[in-house]
């Protein structure tokens, strides 16, 4: 899970970097503000809630809030990733929402999907002290 939780980090960090690379253009000139406000504002959600999965993950076990809030949050990159796989056709964003929607599709299956939560089962209480060595 370690491992998992480090791959969920790294989506989340990789994807304010990665982005703005794949989507650049010399060409283009000028954007209008709003457009731009809005594509940073869900880059940022997207980018936040593998982040949240990265360092909640262990809490998310034992927590059905936590997990719901987990599988919410995850589910904006699959449909931002579904999204673009459907409407666009160059080939570097077609790779990143194919890699986008994978990450996400294997952090719900990880971390949120197990929906029965860890039942541990108290630990007896101990018997009298008349067996205890004198």
């Amino acid at each position: 899970m370690i491992f998992l939780r480090l791959l969920s980090f790294l989506v989340g960090i990789g994807i304010p970097m990665a982005l703005p690379l794949v989507l650049s253009d010399v060409g283009t000139r000028g954007m209008p503000g709003w457009p731009v406000l809005g594509g940073l504002f869900g880059m940022s959600l997207i980018s936040g809630s593998f982040l949240y999965i990265a360092l909640l993950a262990s809490r998310m076990r034992r927590s059905m809030i936590l997990r719901i809030l987990g599988g919410l949050l995850l589910m904006l990159p699959m449909a931002a990733s579904l999204a673009v796989l459907l409407t666009r056709t160059q080939e570097a964003m077609l790779l990143g929402g194919g890699g986008l929607l994978a990450a996400s599709v294997l952090m719900f299956i990880s971390f949120v999907f197990p929906a029965i939560p860890d039942r541990r089962r108290p630990m007896r209480k101990r018997d009298g002290q008349g067996h205890a060595l004198s």
